[in-house]
C-alpha cells in the first residue's frame, strides 16, 4: 500500500523521487487585477452558503493533512486512483478568497457530472493555499478514468462558467501522476512513490502539530485563508472508508 510509512522510499514526507514523471511544482504569480466575483454573473446559484469572513486558517489542522493521506490511499484501493494534479489559481481567476471554497465546489460538480454522462465515477481532494508571491490557489488529486478522452480545454471551459470570464493562460496547470495515464497499471512502484510525492507536497502546509504527528518533512506557510481549506468527496470520505463508523 502506498504512504505506509515516513521512512520507506515513497512514503509522505519525502522528496519527489521521480521529478521527471508528472509531480509538477506549481509556480504562482500574485495578480492586483484579480476581481471578486460579479454578481451578475450568477455565482451564488451554485448553492452553499457563503464563508463567512472572521471563519479563517492558516494551516492545516491533523484531522485535514490525514484526510487527504487516507483519501489517498483509500481512492487507490477501490479504483479510483489519483492520476492527476490540477493546480487552479483562482485569485488570477478573479475568484475573491471569501468565495473560493464555493467555486472549488462548483467546479468539481462540473467534473463529476461530466463523468457521469460518461459512464464513469471520478474521486478528488483539495487543499487551497494563499500568501505573498503566490496568491490564492487550490491543488486537486483528481482521478480521470484511462479510458476517457481527457483535454485542457474542458477544465478551463468549466473555469470559465463559474466565474463568467474569459480564461487567461496560466491560471490552470495539469500533469499526470507517475507520467503517464496508465502509470499505476504500467509502473505500480514508480506512480505510488510520484503519488506519495504529490500528496506529501500538497499537504506541506499543515500545522507544526500535525507534521509531527504525521511525519511531513516539508513544510511551507499555507496562507490565511477565508473558509473551508481542503476537501475531498465523498466516495473516498470518512463515510466510505469506515461505513459503520
Amino acid at each position: 500500500m502506498p504512504f505506509s510509512g515516513s521512512s520507506r522510499e515513497g512514503a509522505i514526507g519525502t522528496s519527489p523521487p521521480h521529478p521527471e514523471s508528472g509531480t509538477a511544482l506549481a509556480i504562482y504569480t500574485s495578480s492586483k487585477s484579480a476581481r471578486p466575483f460579479d454578481a451578475k454573473h450568477g455565482f451564488s446559484g451554485w448553492g452553499g452558503a457563503r464563508n463567512s469572513t472572521d471563519r479563517t486558517s492558516v494551516a492545516l489542522t491533523l484531522r485535514q493533512a490525514s484526510g487527504i493521506i487516507e483519501a489517498a490511499q483509500f481512492a487507490y484501493r477501490v479504483g479510483l486512483l489519483f492520476n492527476r494534479h490540477v493546480t487552479i489559481h483562482l485569485e488570477r481567476a478573479g475568484v475573491s478568497d471569501s468565495e473560493a471554497a464555493a467555486a472549488i465546489g462548483a467546479f468539481l460538480t462540473l467534473a463529476r457530472d461530466w463523468f457521469r454522462k460518461q459512464g464513469k465515477r471520478t474521486a478528488w481532494a483539495w487543499v487551497r493555499e494563499n500568501g505573498d508571491g503566490k496568491g490564492s490557489h487550490v491543488h486537486i488529486l483528481l482521478h480521470v478514468p484511462v479510458c476517457v478522452k481527457w483535454s485542457g480545454w474542458r477544465l478551463r471551459r468549466w473555469l470559465e462558467r463559474i466565474t463568467g470570464k474569459p480564461y487567461q493562460a496560466g491560471i490552470i496547470q495539469t500533469a499526470r501522476i507517475g507520467g503517464t495515464t496508465r502509470a499505476a497499471a504500467t509502473a505500480p512502484a514508480a506512480y505510488q512513490a510520484n503519488l506519495a510525492a504529490v500528496v506529501a507536497y500538497v499537504i506541506k502546509g499543515a500545522s507544526p502539530d500535525a507534521a509531527r504527528a504525521l511525519g511531513l518533512e516539508r513544510l511551507e506557510d499555507g496562507g490565511r485563508i477565508i473558509g473551508k481549506r481542503a476537501g475531498w468527496s465523498q466516495n473516498v470520505g470518512l463515510s466510505a472508508r469506515c461505513p459503520s463508523s
